[in-house]
């Protein structure tokens, strides 16, 4: 078939329609990527363009068919919020400290009306924004340009302390419902900030969410309504995805059903029972293992995982060729770059 551009590949694969090679995108990579340039997420921010010829000159080198604007998001987010943030170091550690002391105090004080103004007081949330105007202009009519956040489940998590937010939610703490549709209708309004400002796909990674950390019943009765709840809000999306760590294969009839377009997935997650439990409207992204294929393997051992999962996936569209989760650092570039060589030669053998 004729050859696509990446923009065109992407909403084929989402489209469930045939595609002239399977599309490769990486989930974030701003971590791989500041750690390979030597810089810290402050740095990166201080760059005269905000790191937008970075971003596309590293993505274009690695072959994706995505960029993604955040400049580390959760670290905006969190601070936007109130937690502690030291994002100075180098690469990509971050030191991220609880907000919330008394969450019964802390839950009555919320006002959903300040949300907007809570976004648009932040210095890092505004920058974040810019980067994405750039990003758009600068390669918006040949790529998806994709803006990162986290689910509001991990974002209460990491407000509260992830043990401690764990032990409310096993003693149904009243509290904790008031927090999470706080944290949807909050995670909504940065989605449709993303969305104004030229991103046409908003990833949502929900971690804590996996099904390492919580039960189907949890999920069910806290994660599902305020995924919902947020979703019902985004306005000018082209796309939606959600990325859920770990264990997360028996939470696709879930993410199917709230309507979501892409669902990344982590490496246990086995790829040919997750495409067939998709269907027609979910398109399976990712499951190639983040460390030990694509950060400690070969470049052929990368070839050999993605080859196989396209041999699986094939040409009609509903896969996105991605890492199971983020690029982690000193992840070799011609490693991530082995992905799209399968790709291209998945296409030529089809």
């Amino acid at each position: 078939m004729p050859a696509m551009t990446s923009k065109q590949r992407v909403q084929a694969a989402f489209a469930h329609q045939p595609v002239d090679r399977i599309p490769v995108m990486i989930l974030l990579g701003e971590s791989w990527l500041i750690d390979r340039e030597k810089l810290s997420f402050k740095q990166m921010r201080e760059l005269g363009d905000l790191g937008v010829d970075l971003i596309v000159s590293i993505y274009e080198e690695i072959h994706s068919d995505s960029v993604t604007s955040g400049l580390g998001c959760w670290t905006g987010v969190l601070e936007a919020l109130g937690c502690p943030i030291k994002n100075t170091d180098v690469g990509a550690p971050i030191e991220t400290k609880p907000c919330i002391t008394d969450l019964e105090k802390y839950v009555a004080a919320l006002d959903h009306t300040k949300i907007r103004a809570c976004l648009e007081e932040s210095e890092i949330i505004q920058k974040i924004m810019e980067q994405t105007r750039r990003l758009k202009k600068a390669v918006g009519e040949s790529k998806y340009v994709c803006g990162q956040m986290q689910g509001p489940f991990s974002g209460a998590s990491m407000m509260v302390d992830v043990k401690a937010f764990m032990i409310l939610c096993a003693k149904k703490s009243p509290y904790i419902k008031p927090l999470l549709d706080y944290l949807a209708d909050f995670y909504a309004e940065l989605g449709n900030m993303y969305c104004e400002n030229g991103a046409d796909i908003v990833q949502t990674c929900d971690p804590c969410t996996s099904g390492d950390m919580i039960s189907p019943r949890m999920f069910d009765q806290l994660v599902v309504p305020s995924l919902q709840r947020m979703k019902s809000q985004f306005k000018g999306h082209d796309r939606t995805m959600v990325h859920i760590c770990g264990k997360a294969g028996m939470r696709i009839p879930m993410i199917r059903d709230l309507g979501f377009d892409g669902y990344s997935v982590d490496a246990p997650v086995e790829l040919k029972d997750s495409l067939e439990q998709a269907g027609p409207t979910l398109t399976m992204m990712g499951n190639i293992h983040p460390i030990e294929v694509l950060r400690m393997g070969t470049p052929e051992d990368v070839y050999k995982a993605a080859m196989a999962n396209a041999r699986i996936a094939g040409l009609q569209g509903g896969y996105i060729m991605m890492p199971g989760c983020d690029l982690g650092g000193m992840t070799p570039t011609e490693n991530i770059q082995a992905m799209y060589r399968a790709s291209c030669d998945h296409a030529a053998q089809a």
